[in-house]
């Protein structure tokens, strides 16, 4: 085995272009192969921070008989969870809760944060750099001022200090203790800077009364040797007899409503799992391709090789021998492709993170660990084998008497070996053609998706989050006041033209959805009653965004606390509950007990969260008077220029009502609609760079093949151009070989886009799979580059001295 070690090193410095070539050729597509699965592996299969994380599953709710398949639970829901013992080991809830820290006592900033129940890290087997975690008799009302900081909080905010354990601190206005820091590793959810007890009364998670109010994000880890079908089986028998105990016609049973879990890490990833794994098999594809390059360059150097691999067979080496000196140099060659990919890698692993959606990557931190590296010698065991198939056809196959006769002039075995390299250079072209095809198809989708109208004017927007202590703004009045007086001083800004709050920014993932009653109106048997969309916003939220008025009035200052409850609903809503009705003066409500809402105004839809997938229900609006919220969303509109150039006025603005209140979260509304389309953008990005590499490999492949063809021909091209064939008719020559070769690379790509397409299907939109523009711009695109491929080596033949190639052996 050290001999052939010793062997393969000495023939690869024998040829270093070659050795070169195949080293970065290699590193190039182990390197992409290693990075897209470190970004998948930690995504999908072991997210860092969380031992065993395929123990850990999100425990949702769904309503069968509406839009909502799968959303928060209640806190009655959390406390059937926790009563299965049998099936989890821990569980715990999550609600987000940022708060206001002022560091150095004049400029606020707001910390991510998040309130959790006292077994939150439990579940994730979490453990504390310093200190300790939430003890339960710390999860209870009035009894929660405790805070847990996270790693890099603790860094950056307090400088690492270890004594900031046992110390108060400031958070919305209020004393809480720091008790403990996490490890560096867990930040879970959304890179959280700290947590807070979420100091629900005990009662709250048995109480009927909160049943169908689902605002909780549940996590549970379970038990050893529990699968999640077990569970599920579990959550849907406490659904069904809860259902029950409700009697026939309970809101429970005509809904739908029940409970299920899926694993965290499929919840985490959302429709991220498929582009990854799309992306995952074209970076196999590449590496294939490469692999397929450097399988053709070896056979063209075993051909060179040829009389002295026939020496070495008369002297009695037997064959597989040879097959196994050929193996180890393709493993060398993969060993050092591994080695400056795992390099390479390292640096596109960053590239990959920069443009995956944010929503996703904040919750994600790419490792080293056992699972990637096991991955990173497959693939370099796996190159070895593809790249030596081809030599190792060589050495079994050699003719070594008949070369040894003829000096190693024979022609057969080398069109046999050019046979070879053509069929590799076919499928070369026909995988080139499966990733343009697909990078394509996934474009124009993209392009289909921009002219997608939001149903407002996002251009000239600009838009910010606040939120509101509840400690100092402690009613709904003082929090109208806060809003009303903001909204008066940035309409008083001379580059503001507009400005209006909202409880919940369009595209900022953000939002809720209620039932309602229709005043009057019975519900069928089996109907489980209106449902839509809620938000509260100021009296020019419309104006601001112009989002149309249809019919009817948007809100004014006159609608307030005291006043006629009122709403606005947007036309799908109205088409939905009141077809072929006029709905303005119909009043709607919340509950038996709840003062009845008069409906004033007919507005256009608009979307609220993605271009591709907005929400089939409809929309209704209350003044946000009527119903405050603490956390809401500031928009306005720039008079002329650039919104961005609105910052320091909108943050100027809420310093002059409160200077103790910090705004975050601060983008363009473009920006927001944008980033609604970074998970498919990411896709299409990265699949295009992958398609243009394989086409660039192709080429190369097919520009090996041609010239290693002139190379097998130049004297029967001699004796062509002897017998009177003009430079042209030795160009076409060559060129058709060529154009042979890219035409049936081009068919076998075109079979297998239909064939391997349909992966492709779910992700297309307003575009079919056999979209005839994309496939013919595609073909035209891959010709061009073959066509070039050969006509260098074309043009190359076309000026050989006939004598010269008369002479040559």
């Amino acid at each position: 085995m050290m001999q052939d070690f010793r062997y393969a090193l000495r023939q690869l410095r024998k040829s270093p272009s070659f050795t070169l070539a195949a080293v970065l050729t290699l590193a190039l597509g182990i390197g992409a192969n290693l990075a897209v699965f470190g970004v998948m592996n930690a995504v999908l299969l072991n997210p860092s921070g969380i031992p065993h994380p395929d123990r850990v599953v999100a425990v949702r709710a769904t309503y069968a008989m509406s839009d909502l398949k799968n959303i928060n639970i209640s806190p009655p829901d959390f406390g059937d969870a926790v009563l299965g013992t049998d099936t989890f080991t821990s569980a715990a809830v999550m609600s987000n809760a940022n708060f206001n820290y002022n560091l150095d006592g004049v400029t606020p900033v707001r910390l991510v944060g998040a309130k959790v129940s006292w077994q939150w890290f439990d579940v994730f087997w979490a453990k504390p750099h310093l200190g300790r975690i939430f003890r339960a008799e710390e999860d209870q009302p009035n009894a929660d001022h405790e805070v847990v900081l996270s790693y890099s909080a603790w860094k950056q905010r307090f400088g690492s200090d270890p004594s900031v354990v046992g110390r108060s601190i400031q958070l919305n206005q209020q004393s809480y203790q720091v008790i403990g820091v996490m490890g560096p590793d867990f930040a879970w959810p959304n890179q959280a800077e700290l947590w807070v007890p979420m100091g629900l009364p005990s009662n709250r998670y048995f109480d009927p009364n909160y049943r169908y109010n689902e605002y909780l994000f549940s996590v549970a880890r379970l038990k050893p040797g529990v699968t999640v079908e077990q569970a599920n089986a579990y959550l849907k028998l406490r659904a069904s007899r809860q259902v029950e105990s409700e009697g026939r016609n309970s809101y429970g049973r005509v809904a739908g409503w029940g409970m299920f879990c899926m694993p965290l890490v499929d919840f985490v990833a959302g429709n991220l799992r498929k582009p990854l794994l799309i992306l995952l098999a074209a970076v196999a594809t590449v590496l294939l391709i490469a692999c397929a390059n450097i399988a053709g360059l070896q056979l063209a150097r075993a051909s060179a090789r040829q009389r002295a691999v026939s020496v070495q067979i008369a002297l009695g080496v037997s064959r597989g021998r040879l097959v196994q000196q050929a193996l180890m140099e393709s493993l060398v060659l993969s060993l050092a492709g591994l080695a400056v990919g795992i390099a390479l890698a390292f640096v596109l692993i960053p590239g990959l993170m920069w443009f995956a959606p944010t929503a996703l990557m904040q919750n994600i931190q790419t490792h080293v660990d056992s699972l990637l590296l096991v991955f990173a010698g497959i693939v370099a065991v796996v190159c070895a084998l593809v790249c030596s198939v081809a030599p190792a056809w060589h050495a079994t196959r050699s003719h070594w008497f008949q070369a040894l006769q003829e000096g190693g002039r024979s022609e057969t075995p080398s069109r046999s070996r050019q046979l070879v390299r053509s069929t590799l250079v076919v499928g070369e072209i026909g995988m080139a053609m499966l990733l343009l095809s697909g990078a394509g198809l996934l474009l124009r989708s993209m392009e289909q998706l921009q002219q997608v109208e939001t149903g407002f004017d996002s251009k000239g927007l600009l838009s910010a989050r606040l939120s509101l202590p509840a400690g100092v703004y402690k009613t709904e009045e003082q929090q109208a006041a806060f809003f009303s007086a903001l909204e008066q001083q940035l309409k008083s800004t001379a580059d503001v033209s507009n400005a209006a709050i909202v409880d919940s920014l369009p595209f900022s993932n953000t939002g809720g959805s209620a039932s309602f009653t229709i005043k009057g109106r019975t519900l069928a048997p089996n109907d489980s009653g209106p449902h839509g969309n809620i938000r509260s916003v100021s009296p020019d939220y419309f104006s601001t965004l112009r989002i149309p008025v249809v019919r009817g009035r948007a809100f004014t200052v006159t609608d307030r606390a005291n006043t006629e409850k009122v709403a606005v609903i947007d036309e799908t809503l109205a088409r939905a509950y009141w077809p072929g009705q006029e709905p303005i003066g119909e009043h709607i409500a919340f509950g038996r007990n709840s003062p009845p809402i008069t409906i004033v105004g007919v507005v256009k839809h608009a979307r609220a969260s993605s271009l591709e997938g907005d929400t089939t229900e409809g929309f209704y609006y209350l003044p946000l008077a009527q119903s405050s919220d603490s956390s809401v969303g500031i928009v306005v509109r720039a008079g002329t220029g650039n919104p961005s150039s609105l910052t320091s006025v909108l943050d100027s603005a809420v310093r002059a009502v409160d200077p103790s209140q910090p705004i975050y979260d601060m983008k363009t509304m473009e920006e927001r609609v944008n980033d609604s389309l970074m998970g498919r953008r990411f896709l299409v990005v990265l699949l295009s760079v992958f398609a243009g590499l394989a086409l660039l490999l192709a080429a190369v492949g097919l520009y090996g093949v041609i010239s290693y063809s002139v190379k097998l021909r130049t004297r029967e091209l001699g004796v062509r151009m002897t017998l009177g064939a003009s430079r042209a008719d030795v160009l076409r020559l060559i060129l058709s070989n060529g154009i042979k070769l890219a035409a049936a690379g081009l068919v076998t790509g075109l079979l297998a886009t239909f064939v391997f397409g349909q992966a492709l299907s779910s992700l297309l939109y307003g575009v079919g799979l056999f979209n005839p523009l994309t496939l013919i711009t595609t073909a035209f695109l891959l010709s061009g580059a073959v066509l070039l491929a050969s006509y260098l080596p074309a043009r190359r033949a076309a000026k050989v001295d006939p004598m010269v190639a008369l002479r040559y052996e």
